[in-house]
């Protein structure tokens, strides 16, 4: 069964999640470049296959979303998790911010979004950072953007055992085990 996903980022989270889970059991992770492309994978009707996409700023724009473009493939597929806990709205990077381990990096980037605040409208063309900024930098503090896939491990930076987890945690397990 493949597990279908926005981007490199879920992929590489979800490998690191299924190994810590012990669930060796897919075929494997395809990153399809955003949440407005299944439509563009036919191949997805000869396989079974997940989906695992950000539910974003409305969940259940989002869930329609993956439905109408499931339905216009003529795919029936009830298989959807969406990040952060399939019923929040949110992301990937929302998830990774509830289960980091070390949040006194998380709350540097506070601080420099606080900084960038004050400053916005003195400096031109000065910009607020994306939403995803903050766990890139969280993550990049760790040195994961100069990291194969094969060697990534957030083990030591994520709690896999967090209540958080436990939607996608039961989600993977029903469909794995």
């Amino acid at each position: 069964m493949r597990i279908i996903v926005e981007g490199d980022s879920d992929k590489k989270f979800l490998e690191c999640y299924l190994k810590y889970l012990n669930i060796t059991n897919y075929t494997k992770i395809v990153p399809i470049g955003g949440k407005d492309n299944i439509i563009n994978h036919a191949e997805l009707k000869k396989e079974d296959f997940i989906i695992i996409f950000d539910a974003d700023d409305d969940y259940n724009k989002s869930k329609i979303n993956i439905e109408n473009q499931i339905d216009k493939l003529g795919i029936k597929n009830d298989k959807i998790f969406l990040f952060p806990n399939n019923k929040d709205n949110g992301n990937l990077e929302k998830l990774i911010e509830e289960i980091a381990i070390h949040k006194e990096v998380l709350h540097c980037y506070d601080n420099y979004k606080s900084c960038i605040d004050n400053l916005i409208n003195e400096i031109p063309n000065l910009k607020h950072q994306a939403k995803k900024s903050k766990v890139f930098a969280y993550m990049s503090g760790f040195g994961f953007n100069n990291i194969k896939a094969e060697e990534f491990d957030l083990t030591p930076y994520v709690d896999f055992d967090n209540i958080y987890l436990n939607d996608l945690k039961n989600f993977l397990e029903n469909i794995f085990k």
